[in-house]
This record gives structure tokens, sequence and C-alpha cells, in this order.
């Protein structure tokens, strides 16, 4: 009778042990899913500099205006949402308004406050409709183009050359 007790015991334990072991191993990768998936959203794009590679979003290049504030141009993708800059520089965050330049779907102007060259800059791209991430870059400007004025000179005409008399 104790032989048979024992044996029912163990029997329970076992079972008990097999049910806590899958038990955990089920919650831990039901756990491990929703970690890769936070949110349900997918990780962000790269933005970088335009290269041949033709990654889009890319940046072509960072000119100041007349009125001394920087211009960032990038190419999207022509089904990129609308969107806006943030940039982050020594825990200050600037906000950056964008606009697609008229006749170039795939060209956006955006125009901010102008920054010092050298540093290195947190770029965020973030859909104007619903306020989320999409883009996101860590890279320093390396030069501005400025603008410059134009020098316009009347090409000065030289008389005929004369032939000499043979």
């Amino acid at each position: 009778m104790d032989q048979i007790r024992l044996i029912m015991g163990l029997v329970i334990l076992a079972m008990f042990m097999i049910l806590a072991i899958s038990g955990s191993i089920i919650l831990l990768r039901e756990w491990n899913s929703r970690q890769t998936h936070i949110g349900g959203r997918k990780p962000l794009l790269s933005l970088d500099y335009c290269s041949s590679m033709q990654v889009k979003p890319c940046i072509l290049s960072f000119n100041l205006d007349p009125n001394g504030n920087m211009v960032i141009n990038l190419l999207t993708k022509s089904s990129s949402p609308d969107f806006y800059l943030k940039i982050k520089h020594n825990a200050i965050e600037s906000i950056y308004e964008c606009q697609k330049v008229k006749g170039s779907s795939p060209h956006v102007s955006c125009v901010g406050e102008a920054v010092a060259l050298g540093d290195v800059l947190q770029f965020l791209m973030i859909s104007t409709n619903e306020d989320i991430p999409f883009a996101e870059g860590r890279f320093p400007i390396i030069g501005l183009a400025l603008a410059t004025p134009e020098i316009y000179s009347t090409p000065t005409s030289s008389p005929p050359a004369r032939r000499s008399p043979r």
C-alpha cells in the first residue's frame, strides 16, 4: 500500500513538473514575440546622405537661405507621407517644416534654424498626419552651400581682323 502511494505521488509530481515546464515555455515564447513587435511598428528607415545606392529617403544638400535659415534638401519615395524634421543637437531639439518641391515629387525641402557645421546631429523624420517617426539618422553636416551673387559681364567684342594687302 505504501508503495502504491509512493508511485502515485511520483506520477502526480511528474505530471505537475511537466505542466509547469511546458507552461513556462509557452509564456516565454509569448513574451519574446511581443518584445520584437513593440507597438506593431516596423523599424525606422535609415536616413543618410544620398549616394549612388539610391536608398531613399536621403539628404541631398544643406544650404542657407537669404534669411540665414538652414534649408535641407531631401530625396524621398513618391509614396512617402508629408513630414517634418526634428533635429537634436546638444539636447536641443529644432523643428524643420518640410514641403515637396513643385514639379519634382520625390524632392522635399525643409527649412529651420541654422546649426553649426561639423557637429554630429540626430535627424528624425516624423509624419505630420500621425506624428509617428519613420526614418532617422545620425551624422555631421559637412558643408553648406551658400548663395553667391551672380555677376554678369557683357562680352567685349573685338574689331574684325584686318587682312593685310598682298
